[in-house]
């Protein structure tokens, strides 16, 4: 079913109007039916009849959302990477990606994809892969992930060797991956300093992108159910 997105809140028997971003996915995508699928930024999954540029809501499900909350931080990569990053993690169900700037990023943060490009990537991802929130993009300082670290379960994804590996049904909330050029020495003494757990993996990762979705397939993995 065509999946469209609004950024209302749905009522049974309501009429949304489509943005016209919306409207145009819906022109190049439409196959004949007036039916449709239509999501939001609160879990809402609507199914709806399209009449011209509106959808009449049908049928409202509320979607508990994310099933296991995990943010991922990712030391500023180069812009071709965000949205081979965006698509991956929203697939995995990633609740938010967090960019800082480390002290070996080779981007800044004026070279991230714009507010509303990085809008658009996230509600492309979603609609792909049926989750029914679109993934949340922030950016954050690198000393604000220390301060989170007393407050969530944090596990810092570190390339050097001693850093171990976790046990089992370790819970993680916030998952920290460095640049592609690594951590410094400074950025590595504060997380041993706070006392944040650090895996490594066992095979050496090179890129920033395939680090992230592998140490979150691993938390995701091997997380504590209920």
């Amino acid at each position: 079913m065509i999946r469209l997105y609004s950024d209302q809140s749905f009522e049974l028997g309501a009429v949304v109007p489509l943005s016209p971003e919306e409207i145009r996915y819906l022109r190049t995508v439409r196959r004949g039916s007036n039916r449709a699928q239509l999501f939001n930024r609160a879990g809402q999954v609507a199914e709806v009849t399209i009449e011209g540029n509106l959808a009449r809501i049908e049928r409202v499900d509320q979607n508990p959302w994310p099933v296991h909350p995990l943010r991922v931080a990712v030391g500023l990569p180069e812009p071709s990477v965000v949205k081979q990053l965006i698509a991956s993690l929203s697939e995995l169900g990633v609740s938010e990606l967090a960019f800082f700037k480390a002290d070996r990023s080779q981007a800044s943060l004026s070279r991230l994809p714009s507010e509303d490009k990085q809008d658009r990537l996230v509600i492309e991802a979603a609609r792909q892969c049926e989750r029914p929130v679109p993934l949340r993009i922030t950016t954050v300082a690198f000393e604000s992930l220390l301060d989170a670290s007393s407050v969530a379960s944090t596990v810092v994804l570190d390339e050097e060797p001693d850093a171990g590996s976790l046990s089992v049904g370790q819970q993680a909330n916030v998952l920290v991956v460095g640049p592609e050029g690594g951590w410094s020495p400074r950025e590595r003494d504060a997380f041993i300093h706070a006392s944040v757990p650090r895996m490594h993996m066992p095979t050496p990762i090179l890129r920033v992108a395939t680090a992230a979705v592998a140490a979150t397939s691993w938390c995701l993995a091997h997380r504590s159910l209920p």
